[in-house]
Formats: structure tokens, C-alpha cells, sequence
């Protein structure tokens, strides 16, 4: 049951204004991962990004998926993510 409640904190968080808007896909592809390791932050905060980052080894593959095919990272990003997991 509190894993539920704070699967929807973080809907209600990721759906909340225009300035915090994330894409659907990732917000599909990202929010087990986000629960797990980065919830402490707000969508859309540069904390969240170092968060996710930072966890980046260990996201589901749904959810690096989902943030290559986003504007939400950085080309950078995706080069040190391919070359970590020699892709």
C-alpha cells in the first residue's frame, strides 16, 4: 500500500504544471525508477536529472529507453550511458 501512495504522489507531481511537464513515455518508462532511487526530488529539477544520472547503471531498461527518445537528456548523456554499456 505505500509503495501505491507514493506511485501516485509522483503521478500527481509529474502531471503538476507545464514548468515540471515530462513526456508520457517517460513518465511510462521511469516511474518505478523514479520511486526507487530519486523520489526525494521534484520532476523536473536539476537535482532529479543528477539523481537519475547518478542511477543510471541501474535503471530499467523501459526507462533508458524512454529517456534516449526524450528531449529530457543530454547527447552526452546517451554517449556515457552506450560507452558504459559498450553499445
Amino acid at each position: 500500500m505505500p509503495r501505491l501512495a507514493i506511485l501516485a504522489a509522483m503521478l500527481l507531481a509529474l502531471s503538476a504544471g507545464e514548468s515540471l511537464a515530462v513526456s508520457k513515455a517517460v513518465k511510462d518508462g521511469c516511474s518505478g525508477d523514479y520511486a526507487s532511487y530519486c523520489s526525494q526530488y521534484k520532476v523536473g529539477t536539476e537535482a532529479l536529472k543528477t539523481c537519475m544520472r547518478a542511477h543510471r547503471h541501474t535503471l530499467s531498461d523501459g526507462c533508458v529507453k524512454a529517456l534516449g527518445k526524450s528531449s529530457e537528456v543530454t547527447a552526452e548523456d546517451i554517449r556515457t550511458y552506450k560507452r558504459e554499456h559498450g553499445k
